[in-house]
């Protein structure tokens, strides 16, 4: 979905960054559901997150991509996810760990809403001039607030 609306958005507009992230994350999610590269899920999903970590870095190098924040956000969130993953890897195959603890909800709640974030940071196309823009936005609001309480 988060293609589909940078897809409509970016039709007009000669920025194409944004689009061009969906995209490449598009790929990642989807290659890594129907094409394994190696035997177990969680390690598969560990190498699609690093190569689509390493395709990012070389869009950017290569200004296919600019370096805005979102950008940046989707490298972090990716590299959190693979860092739960490995940690989740490692207690059901190499511990051999059957009991649920508190790990397995912490693994489930911050992966998805790792996802959420990275996908809105597509969507809403974080950038240093938007975030400015909002603060702008937002400061009569805070400073009228203040002085009418």
């Amino acid at each position: 979905m988060a293609f589909l609306y940078c897809f409509v958005k970016s039709i007009n507009t000669p920025h194409k960054s944004s689009l061009y992230l969906a995209a490449i994350m598009l790929c990642s999610y989807v290659l890594s559901d129907y094409l394994y590269i190696v035997e177990h899920v969680y390690l598969n999903w560990i190498v699609y997150d690093f190569f689509t970590i390493a395709f990012i870095v070389f869009a950017i190098k290569r200004a296919i991509i600019l370096s805005a924040l979102p950008a940046y956000l989707i490298i972090i969130g990716l590299t959190i996810n693979s860092l739960l993953v490995g940690f989740i890897y490692y207690d059901l195959y190499i511990l051999g760990n059957t009991q649920e603890w508190w790990f397995w909800s912490f693994y489930s709640i911050s992966i998805n809403l790792i996802d959420i974030l990275m996908i809105a940071s597509l969507v809403i196309n974080l950038d240093y001039v938007n975030i400015n823009q909002g603060a702008k936005a937002l400061k009569p609001m805070v400073k009228n607030g203040i002085s009418n309480g």
